[in-house]
């Protein structure tokens, strides 16, 4: 995984991963960055959706974005897991090499994406 605040793509993708006891604490972080950052908020999938090992809430934010929700998440997300990781077409690339984290790493189901 990259350094967590290199800022080299167009745009990205943030999946905030929460456990069982979480989701109401995720889905707030979301919300709250989605209204003070400007940025679209997805789906709270309260399941492993995708690569994504848990439960998760998907933030899809440009460069602008980076520099301005990455710094705030590292003071807010309160122990939740959060992966960033660019989006450049190769969903390989862009959950491994193309990505970073803020917190413990989750091991992410990649056999969806081999070649």
């Amino acid at each position: 995984m990259t350094p967590r605040h290199q800022n080299i793509y167009e745009r990205y993708h943030a999946h905030v991963y929460f456990g069982p006891e979480t989701p109401t604490q995720a889905r707030a972080l979301c919300e709250q960055a989605g209204e003070l950052f400007d940025i679209t908020v997805g789906q709270v999938h309260e399941r492993e959706v995708g690569p994504h090992p848990h439960g998760s809430c998907q933030l899809a934010f440009d460069r602008t974005g980076f520099n301005r929700l990455i710094p705030w998440f590292e003071e807010h997300r309160n122990g939740l897991n959060v992966l960033v990781h660019g989006l450049t077409g190769d969903d390989l690339a862009d959950h491994t090499t193309h990505a970073s984290r803020l917190g413990h790493e989750a091991a992410l189901k990649l056999d969806m994406f081999k070649r």
